[in-house]
């Protein structure tokens, strides 16, 4: 999905083209400013493909606010509005700004410049794999010391010693150890990334990427263990893009150029670099339980959080549910609730008795399934020797990853799905829409019941059933607005406001584009 940003002081003409491309139904995300303050604020924290500007705004000309855009995003394309044909502005428009110009009332002009935009933008991001520029400028010798620095970093006990080496490495790089950052994990779903030579590739692509959000951040990008990615971010300025967006972009990217798909994992709050190594601990073991082999998911750990917050007052079910789930072998099941409980400890600042003891119980009662109707002998090697060293294990994290394991094993030794199949979260989605369709959706939302990106749904959606997710909503919306036509008195303005249209005007259209008829000749016929 691309993102236009349209601005003009006049608020009816940003309204009026946002909802002459909505009607077009392209693959885009319209964001609106009436205001020069309003549109940089947009551009501060969306990348965006696309600007659609106003010439003559008061504070700042629309050629001044494309130049303060195209600083933040090279590559966006910019079209002008005016209601003036001048020599100038054409002049201006083709000379400076790539010759997209076109007057505000020319509907079928401005549809075709967008089109060729998003035709322009796709090239540009097929071609990112393909500069020899940047394939160049990658070092193999570095990119393996840097490597072997940061997995010393991650897994060394003697933290301070792997820091000094880390340190070492970074001597002359605009990281700084000493400022906060935000991070992510990435973990490749094809296991053999490495084996396809296809390493060296994606550091080209996020040494790109760098460049691309360079004026925002400092991004540094790291191949760990598992197929995974280290994505670490510090801000160079106050207002920047949001994490979720750099990660939202590479999901894409990797996915269209290289049928790569990589999960992310990731948190908008910013950790201390001593935090650094529990923090992708945390990240490796939530993939391990969020992990999908067919669709790449997209968690925010704070969702997380939240989605799985325990009652401490009502813990002690836990016990008794994990040991009915047992003898069902609902596997799948008891991830969620160990997940839950592991959860519990670890976002607790000082680590409540109450949640470990807990925790440490309902360990108990696995053991102890294990004992009684578990094949010892029959398990892999590597599950046999961790439980094994069971008893003697003392880190909370050491066991959960353990209790994943084995939870996994068994939940694959049934034979069962390991996550949801593609005509599931399908259901899942549409489910959700017939059900809720008097709120506000939004892609985001819908995105965030199913992990994954807004993007990738909306792509995945169109993939599965051959059509856009935006003509289900509104599909979905018709069918509201026909029964409440029908069988309530609501007037035609209330209907159209309960279903989240601009105006009852826009409801009208669309409603009579559909039906053949006007929403008062649809209530008004037997």
């Amino acid at each position: 999905m691309y993102k236009i940003l349209i601005i003009d002081d006049e608020p009816g003409i940003v309204r009026g083209l946002a909802e002459t491309l909505n009607r077009e139904e392209l693959d885009l995300e319209i964001y609106a400013a009436t205001t020069v303050n309003e549109g940089l604020g947009i551009a501060r924290k969306v990348k965006l493909d696309m600007l659609c500007s106003d010439i003559n705004m008061p504070v700042m000309d629309g050629f001044q606010f494309a130049n303060a855009v195209v600083e933040y995003w090279e590559e966006c394309k910019v079209i002008f509005l005016t209601g003036y044909d001048t020599f100038d502005y054409v002049y201006k428009a083709v000379h400076e700004f790539g010759g997209n110009y076109v007057l505000k009332n020319d509907e079928d002009k401005f549809i075709d410049i967008v089109k060729k935009c998003i035709s322009q933008v796709e090239k540009a991001q097929k071609n990112k794999l393909q500069q020899e520029r940047l394939l160049r400028l990658i070092d193999e010798n570095e990119n393996n010391k840097k490597q072997r620095a940061w997995m010393e970093y991650l897994q060394e006990k003697d933290m301070e010693k792997a820091k000094r080496a880390l340190l070492e490495y970074y001597k002359k790089s605009e990281l700084n150890f000493e400022q906060p950052m935000t991070c992510a994990l990435g973990r490749f779903l094809n296991r053999d990334t490495r084996a396809k030579g296809l390493e060296r590739e994606i550091a080209s692509y996020l040494l790109r990427l760098q460049e691309e959000y360079r004026y925002f951040y400092k991004l540094e990008a790291i191949f760990l263990y598992n197929q995974s990615y280290l994505i670490i971010a510090q801000e160079r300025v106050k207002e920047s893009p949001d994490l979720e967006e750099i990660l939202t972009e590479i999901q894409n990217d990797l996915l269209e150029m290289k049928g790569e798909k990589v999960s992310f994992l990731y948190s908008e709050n910013h950790i201390e670099m001593k935090d650094l190594q529990e923090q992708v601990k945390l990240y490796h073991t939530l993939l391990d339980v969020k992990w999908s082999r067919t669709n790449p998911v997209f968690i925010k750990l704070e969702d997380l959080l939240e989605e799985n917050n325990m009652d401490v007052n009502s813990s002690e079910q836990y016990g008794l549910q994990i040991d009915k789930l047992l003898m069902e072998r609902k596997f799948t099941e008891l991830t969620d609730i160990f997940l839950a409980l592991y959860l519990s400890v670890k976002n607790t600042q000082e680590l409540s008795l109450a949640d470990t003891q807990m925790y440490y119980k309902c360990i108990g009662i696995v053991a102890s399934y294990i004992e009684k109707h578990v094949k010892y002998t029959e398990l892999p090697e590597e599950l046999q020797r961790s439980y094994y060293h069971l008893r003697y294990m003392t880190g909370i994290h050491e066991i959960h990853e353990f209790v994943m394991n084995f939870l996994k094993y068994m939940d694959l030794c049934q034979g069962e799905k390991e996550g949801e199949d593609d005509e599931q979260v399908i259901q899942r989605v549409e489910f959700y829409i017939l059900n809720h369709i008097t709120e506000e959706i939004t892609l985001n939302s819908l995105a965030r019941l199913v992990y994954l990106n807004p993007s990738y749904l909306s792509r995945f959606y169109k993939a599965i059933t051959g059509r856009n997710l935006s003509h289900f909503i509104k599909d979905a919306k018709m069918m509201k607005a026909k029964e409440l036509l029908k069988h309530s008195d609501k007037k035609i303005e209330d209907i159209s406001r309960l279903l989240g249209f601009e105006s009852a005007g826009y409801f009208t259209v669309l409603f009579k584009k559909q039906m053949g008829m006007t929403p008062t000749e649809y209530r008004n016929n037997p």
